[in-house]
């Protein structure tokens, strides 16, 4: 029975054992089991990971291949709308160009026929009213003629038979002195002790083709008691003959012929012998409206003006048409008052268009304070613009297109851009020593400074290239001369930068 018992200890001890290390072999193997899980977890993980890093990466390079070709499919459409649209519109102006164009053509066409049509009626209407005269004329006279022939019949029987007598008695008649034809007179007459209203003075020099326009806007002006005084500066052309012409049509013309000395001496030399209340300067290749110098004149009496003045109008010679030159365009004129008597005080004279012509003058200004023009130099009615405008007390200005000034015509100075427009640049130094002794070179010293920037640089940009070192030499010299302040210069170049590169 203890046998037994100790047999049951020894089979459970070992049971005990064995069941231990069957735990421990099971569990061994299950920390090995899992080891290798989660070695093949981690490993596929890996994979994964990589697979899902190639696919992002490849996914990548996907969309940005693809986006890059739909920017650049996108730029190129929207290239190609742009260039699209483009054409259209550069078609599209060139269209409206071109009709616009044609509207003007067609209109200017239809104005043309309408002023050919309304002459050659006035021309018809003209030539019958002359063919009527002519044929009453016709009819006088041979009714005259008649007439005089029956009442010379006796008298022609006396006459024969008085040169029988002479020839019996071999008597010769003494020849009579010829009695000189008188020139007639074509306007009313004038006192000779009385000084006309108005003085013109016409410039000549080679403008024949021009000369008769201008001559017959003066003889016919509205107001009769003028003299117009012509000085003919050594022109060889027909002006000389068509000065002499005009000079026996009408008295109130005064020709001087003289050698050739330029516009400033010749205008001077009518100065000198001018007789009017009143001057005017025409060019002889510009023309006067009918009622100009009679209309300036009223102003001047009824106002005691010492200037009058008024807006030019403009004739294109080298296109034949109406126009107005760009510097004298009314937007140009418009801060000048035409209501109110004023000076230089009231508006700077540089701050609207210089022209002499445009203005009726008291004599009486010119003799006071000695004005006359620049001789020898090209731009020489600067001195009397400026002369008078910076003197004149009185002045009034009238929006009336009263003188017609042609331009773009052949010989001028603003048209052939030659070395004769380097002479501006002297005028300038005349201008301001006329400033300094009107005392009103302090006061307009700045609007002087931009009115001389403004023109050397215009005039520098319009000059033939083959006289562009001789000019921009003076014109450098002339702007370090005037002794420019350095706030001066800031506002200068504020608005002419290009002044930057003189100064």
């Amino acid at each position: 029975m203890a046998d037994n018992n100790e047999d049951i200890i020894k089979l459970e001890k070992q049971y005990k054992q064995d069941l231990e290390t069957q735990r421990r072999a099971f569990e061994s193997e299950l920390s090995l089991l899992n080891s290798k899980y989660e070695f093949e977890k981690e490993k596929i993980r890996i994979e994964n990971d990589n697979k899902v890093q190639e696919a992002k990466a490849s996914l990548e390079a996907y969309y940005n291949v693809k986006n890059s070709q739909d920017i650049e499919n996108l730029k190129k459409y929207y290239e190609e709308q742009l260039a699209s649209q483009k054409n259209w519109y550069e078609e599209e102006i060139i269209k409206r160009q071109k009709e616009t164009e044609q509207w003007h053509i067609n209109n200017l066409e239809i104005k043309i026929a309408e002023i050919k049509k309304g002459y050659e009626e006035m021309l018809k209407a003209q030539e019958d009213k002359f063919k009527v005269q002519e044929e009453a004329m016709s009819i006088y006279i041979a009714e005259q003629k008649r007439f005089f022939e029956n009442e010379l019949k006796p008298y022609k029987k006396l006459i024969n038979l008085h040169k029988k007598i002479e020839k019996k008695l071999h008597l010769k008649k003494r020849p009579e002195k010829e009695t000189p034809i008188e020139e007639p007179i074509t306007h009313e007459e004038t006192n000779d002790i009385q000084k006309p209203k108005v003085s013109v003075i016409l410039p000549v020099y080679n403008v024949g083709k021009y000369l008769r326009q201008s001559l017959d806007s003066l003889i016919n002006q509205t107001l009769k008691d003028i003299e117009i005084i012509c000085i003919n500066d050594g022109s060889t052309d027909d002006s000389y003959d068509i000065l002499e012409e005009y000079k026996k049509k009408d008295n109130r013309i005064k020709v001087i012929h003289k050698e050739n000395k330029g516009t400033g001496a010749a205008r001077n030399d009518g100065l000198r012998i001018a007789t009017g209340e009143c001057i005017g300067f025409v060019d002889p290749d510009d023309w006067v409206k009918p009622n100009m110098f009679e209309r300036l004149y009223n102003l001047v009496k009824e106002k005691n003006l010492d200037i009058a003045m008024c807006m030019p109008d403009g004739y294109d010679e080298k296109n034949a048409v109406n126009a107005p030159f760009p510097y004298f365009v009314d937007a140009n004129f418009e801060n000048i008052p035409d209501d109110k008597i004023f000076n230089w005080r009231d508006l700077s004279p540089f701050s609207y268009p210089m022209c002499v012509w445009n203005k009726l003058y008291t004599k009486e200004l010119f003799d006071k304070y000695n004005i006359d023009f620049a001789e020898g130099l090209d731009f020489e009615d600067h001195k009397v613009i400026f002369g008078t405008l910076l003197t004149a007390e009185r002045m009034f200005f009238i929006r009336e297109k009263l003188y017609v000034y042609r331009f773009n015509r052949e010989g001028s100075v603003l048209t052939d851009n030659n070395a004769r427009l380097i002479d501006h640049i002297e005028i300038f130094n005349i201008v301001e020593n006329l400033m300094k002794e009107t005392n009103t070179y302090n006061i307009l010293r700045f609007d002087f400074l931009t009115y001389k920037i403004h023109n050397l640089l215009y005039y520098y940009g319009m000059i033939k290239d083959e006289f562009k070192d001789q000019y921009r030499e003076n014109m450098v010299k002339s702007i370090q001369q005037t002794n420019i302040t350095d706030e001066e210069k800031k506002l200068l170049i504020e608005k002419y930068p290009e002044l930057e590169s003189y100064i």
